[in-house]
């Protein structure tokens, strides 16, 4: 009979910095060391509810029943040892199985824990991406990404992370002696040809493979790395060296069977060798070139490096007279995709020829995609309508102001821009700008809910992106179908597109792409599965993918369905954190004082929602501020009814009278009548605390009107026309809002004033 016995638990690794040179030199005070240790930490390990399980030389195996339990150990022990000589440590922690056999503990996870302590610094801790899931919903806890190490023999890829808060300190890769995986994409050449064959035809990827024989291994696609041109020239030239760049990687990526590493995980990896940056992107080509601009002439070189073979492939050198400019990034592209024998059509828009009209859209691609405050969305904007205006047949430059217009709800003119942009393109006969247009113009008819007219041009759209074999714009049809199906209530379909489109990025190796449709995936496994863990699981995948690749546009996409479905879940206080993290967003994306503020106002509604009224109306009144400098009638109308409604809860019933009136004064003025029950309801209950007679006449018509009302609006009705039937709808709707959370959250919530007022009154606990 086996005595091998298996438990799920948190396990730490601990280890003494520098207790091999100490034993070396005075063995005594080594053994000294260990028998401190141990008399000072059992207690802690103890008290935390952890199991002593082993000491391995100086290193210590715990395990506790809780990540957290673990991680409050951990912080503890390196608060207290931070003050004796000699005992500084290393810490890990992973939440796996362990595996008791007799009196040996074994396992995956407990191999993933040991390799993990290396990589935390000297009186740090290192945590698992598994226990790093658990404490991101903590606004206690910070946390930094550190990398993904080599783990021979272990299928799971562990992501490590290090805690920076706690005055714990930072992990310093440089320092670190275990090896960090330079594991990523891995092409698939079966996966590969089922795309290319479902796009470009059989033949056409027979072909391919034969050209490459002799060139490359008949089993590899190409793969490059595009290095940022480095600019030699004045500080204020980089728009250039960062514009053509850009538009370098997106030609050669949308020319079909060709693996194209982005911008930004190039960026990310640094001032390393551009060898070194092929191993970690696992690439095989790199392209890397310099320009200089000196007066109207540019020089430019560019050189193609095989690493598997350690040889140069192509190298030129020339200089350019400054109205060649919008040549160049053809030029560069052709050289690239020919020395590669990629089959691909000339599909960039060579048919630019003003170096004026370039320079201007080099300079606003620059600002949007690389913005330093908020200033510079509306400095991009101003140079595309230079470059437009210069040089009309600038597709680019007109699909690129339509986007811009779009992030800032200016959809009718985005929209012109949109259709101005197809009309151009179909008469350069430029596919790609026609394909992108049609894409840009079924998202406007998706938010007029015209989903019809909205299918139509993602049709056209996927039409030119399969004829061209451009799989990023494949990729971007499919998660525009997904919201498409979405609308039209048809989920199954839509999770499918958000799966193919998934497959598809993860096969390109394209991160962003990955997390966009991880936040699709998630919506349905929160709407229709109601599995909140598992779409919790996607978000906070598809934030780190965003997070740790510096795609700060698309943070708020991830940020706000985590807050969905946390607010949904009942972690309050892990909302409010998101939502203060979306706010700082949205304000460094310069998406205008608006946009910003409407994440305080869902802020001052959770607050609300948990009884904090003083946290609620400081945040209404900073919304009243921006509100009244853009005289915004309308919110002003509404934070001053928030702000009645918070001061009666917080039980200032005659400043919550002035801020009624007040709300009520304008909504009549400009006959807005969105206010109007918040105002009739909490004016109402303010009387009848003071005493003052109620006029109920407007608020009974209100009523009749409205479809239904949650639990706190049907516990004040119930308490100004002493209608039971309003509290017992008080305590179902308050039965179903507690229905997805469990545990300790739910707990909390139904611990809330207005929760518990109605369990008491309606004579029945939740449980």
């Amino acid at each position: 009979m086996s005595d091998t016995k298996r438990k799920l638990a948190a396990i730490v690794f601990t280890d003494i910095v520098g207790f091999t040179k100490l034993s070396s030199k005075n063995e005594p005070a080594a053994l000294a060391l260990l028998e401190k240790q141990r008399e000072l930490l059992k207690p802690l390990v103890e008290k935390n509810n952890g199991e002593w399980l082993k000491e391995i030389g100086d290193g210590l195996l715990l395990t506790f029943e809780t990540n957290r339990d673990a991680v409050d150990c951990a912080i503890e022990i390196q608060r207290l040892t931070k003050k004796i000589e000699s005992l500084d440590l290393r810490i890990g922690i992973h939440q796996g199985e362990v595996v008791f056999q007799g009196s040996d503990v074994v396992g995956d996870d407990v191999n993933i824990a040991s390799r993990i302590e290396p990589f935390a610094a000297t009186g740090g801790i290192a945590i698992s991406g598994r226990v790093n899931s658990s404490l991101k919903r903590d606004p206690e806890f910070e946390t930094k990404y550190v990398g993904t190490p080599n783990l021979k023999g272990v299928d799971q890829e562990v992501k490590v992370y290090c805690i920076t808060s706690h005055g714990l300190p930072e992990t310093n890769k440089s320092d670190v002696t275990a090896k960090l995986d330079s594991k990523g994409f891995q092409w698939n050449l079966k996966n590969s040809i089922g795309i290319a064959a479902s796009t470009i035809g059989l033949l056409l990827v027979v072909n391919v493979m034969f050209l490459r024989i002799g060139f490359a291994d008949e089993s590899e696609v190409p793969s490059i790395a595009i290095l940022p041109l480095d600019n030699k020239g004045a500080e204020e030239d980089e728009f250039y060296a960062y514009g053509l760049s850009t538009d370098l990687i997106s030609d050669v990526a949308s020319a079909g069977l060709i693996r194209v590493a982005s911008l930004k995980e190039i960026e990310e990896l640094g001032d390393i060798n551009f060898k070194e940056k092929a191993k970690r992107l696992l690439v095989r080509y790199v392209a890397q070139g310099t320009i200089w601009k000196r007066d109207d002439i540019f020089q430019l070189s560019m050189e193609l490096y095989d690493t598997k073979n350690e040889q140069v492939l192509w190298s030129e050198r020339w200089q350019k007279d400054w109205k060649d400019i919008p040549q160049v990034r053809g030029l560069l592209s052709d050289n690239i995709l020919k020395v590669l024998r990629v089959d691909h059509d000339n599909n960039s828009p060579a048919h630019v020829s003003n170096p004026e009209a370039y320079e201007f859209y080099l300079k606003a691609k620059h600002k949007y995609e690389k913005p330093t405050n908020k200033d510079d969305i509306e400095l991009a904007r101003g140079f595309l309508n230079k470059a437009i205006e210069i040089d009309d047949d600038l597709v680019d430059a007109k699909n690129l102001m339509g986007t811009i217009l779009s992030s800032k709800s200016d959809f009718e003119k985005a929209l012109s821009y949109f259709n101005a942009a197809l009309e151009k393109s179909k008469q350069l006969k430029y596919r790609k700008g026609e394909a992108d247009s049609y894409l840009n113009i079924s998202k406007y008819y998706s938010r007029k809910e015209d989903l019809e007219t909205s299918k139509l041009n993602i049709d056209k759209a996927l039409e030119i992106y399969e004829e061209q074999n451009d799989k990023d714009g494949i990729g971007r049809a499919y998660i525009v179908y997904a919201t498409h199906y979405w609308k039209k209530n048809d989920l199954e379909t839509a999770v499918e597109y958000d799966k193919k489109s998934l497959a598809l990025y993860e096969e390109l190796g394209d991160l962003k792409g990955v997390a966009i449709n991880l936040c699709g995936i998630g919506i349905y496994y929160a709407d229709i599965l109601k599995d909140y863990e598992g779409a919790l699981a996607k978000y906070e995948r598809a934030q780190t993918i965003f997070e740790e690749n510096g795609y700060k546009r698309h943070m708020p996409y991830s940020l706000n369905n985590i807050v969905a479905t946390e607010l949904k879940t009942g972690n309050f206080s892990s909302a409010i954190s998101h939502l203060k993290k979306l706010s700082r967003i949205v304000k460094e994306l310069g998406y205008g004082d608006k946009v910003e503020q409407g994440q305080l106002d869902v802020i001052s509604s959770v607050y609300t929602s948990m009884g904090k009224y003083k946290s609620a109306i400081m945040d209404l009144e900073k919304g009243l501020k921006v509100y009244e400098n853009i005289n915004d009638r309308e919110m002003i109308a509404y934070c001053y009814a928030m702000l009645g409604m918070n001061h009666y809860l917080d039980e200032n019933y005659q400043v919550a009278l002035e801020y009624l009136k007040k709300s009520r004064d304008i909504s009549s003025k400009i006959r807005a009548t969105d206010n109007d029950l918040v105002i009739e309801l909490y004016s109402n209950l303010t009387y009848k605390h003071l005493g003052q007679e109620l006029d109920l006449t407007k608020l009974k018509d209100l009523v009749k009107e409205a479809d239904g009302f949650g639990y706190t609006t049907n516990l004040f009705l119930h308490q100004l026309f002493k209608d039971r039937a309003y509290l017992e709808n008080a305590f179902i709707a308050l039965e179903n809002k507690a229905e997805p959370m469990s545990g300790e959250l739910k707990r909390q919530f139904l611990d809330f004033t207005i929760p518990k007022q109605i369990m008491k009154l309606y004579g029945k606990v939740i449980s």
